[in-house]
């Protein structure tokens, strides 16, 4: 009974920091309790300080902040992100589980690293928050931006192409002290984590053994957004995410990439064409498994699938192409595609 007391607490946890609110028959069916026992619950939370009650209507309940912490940081040559985390940052984790503090160092000093080498801003705002379900780390700069960043260096045409590399990972602006693993590998250590710049958020989040992906396009301002959210029970450490991706390392640095196939068009576009295909195949020819995520994508072209899963997959037959999150419609063009492997030219 204490288990299923504490599940369903966390679970009515999760819910107000996704929606700001619950649904008691939802919470009550899943674990088989009555509606009553749910708001006894949420009333336990409120009377212990973890959740609070808001005015809004839409939004009646929020969690607690327990701690917090928020700094503005100056940007120059003597910034040192270590030296941040340990003098202003690893003491408000302190009483944190090992894996937990672990992760929020290397998440943290990796994206401020990034901010010190190459925002070309001259301020930094963080903010840490710490709830009784996550932990949220939050490092704003007011530089160039990512993506326009990403862009100029190498000459893409549209920010959502400057995306589409980023997530293959190994893409660094500065090969000479980069590897251009930084934030491939800290996406996959936080719960949820969010890059927004300019017009454009990217945001990769977990749920249950699924990486999912959102594109949305916003207006976000000047610089530079990331924000990295850890479940405070979670059990993942440093090493799992490093072993899961680099399961044969080589010299690419890892051997699986999951992308998001929709980022190979410009906006309003359908993916139809060769050239797209090419976009998303760029740099992959050192990857073993690639799972293609058609999240959001309801069609593809012949020429888009006959790049990818015959051209590509002729030349790279030891390359593992795994499609996800596809339609019957996306499906069928794969199988197509798929039916003519082998083939150097396709039947007129």
């Amino acid at each position: 009974m204490q288990r299923k007391t504490k599940e369903i607490r966390r679970l009515i946890l999760e819910k107000v920091d996704d929606l700001g609110k619950i649904s008691p028959i939802e919470i009550a069916k899943t674990f088989g309790v009555t509606r009553q026992a749910v708001f006894k619950n949420l009333k336990e939370l409120v009377k212990a300080g973890v959740v609070r009650k808001t005015d809004s209507l839409q939004h009646p309940y929020r969690l607690v902040v327990q701690k917090e912490l928020r700094i503005s940081v100056p940007i120059g040559r003597e910034t040192q992100e270590d030296k941040i985390w340990n003098e202003s940052i690893a003491s408000l984790l302190a009483d944190q589980r090992g894996n937990v503090r672990a992760i929020c160092h290397c998440g943290f000093t990796e994206m401020f690293n990034n901010v010190i080498d190459h925002s070309e801003s001259q301020l930094a705002d963080v903010s840490i928050t710490m709830d009784a379900l996550v932990v949220r780390i939050v490092i704003q700069d007011y530089g160039i931006g990512i993506w326009k960043k990403l862009q100029l260096a190498f000459q893409l045409d549209d920010p959502r192409h400057a995306l589409l590399e980023l997530t293959k990972g190994k893409l660094t602006t500065d090969p000479r002290r980069h590897t251009g693993e930084g934030i491939f590998f800290t996406s996959r250590m936080f719960d949820k984590f969010i890059l927004a710049s300019d017009k454009l958020t990217f945001c990769r989040f977990q749920e249950g053994d699924e990486w999912l992906f959102d594109v949305k396009e916003e207006e976000v301002g000047p610089g530079t957004r990331v924000t990295m959210v850890l479940y405070l029970d979670s059990n993942k450490t440093t090493k799992e995410v490093f072993d899961k991706f680099t399961a044969d390392l080589d010299d690419f640095g890892f051997s699986k990439t999951h992308l998001s196939v929709q980022l190979a068009k410009y906006e309003g576009d359908y993916l139809v064409s060769r050239s797209q295909a090419k976009r998303i195949l760029n740099r992959l020819e050192k990857c073993k498994e690639v799972y293609l995520d058609f999240k959001d994508v309801t069609e593809i072209g012949q020429a888009f699938a006959d790049e990818i899963f015959r051209v590509f997959a002729n030349g790279h037959p030891s390359i593992k192409l795994i499609p996800v999150h596809v339609t019957p419609d996306v499906s069928k063009m794969i199988q197509r595609a798929r039916s003519h492997q082998g083939q150097t030219e396709l039947p007129i």
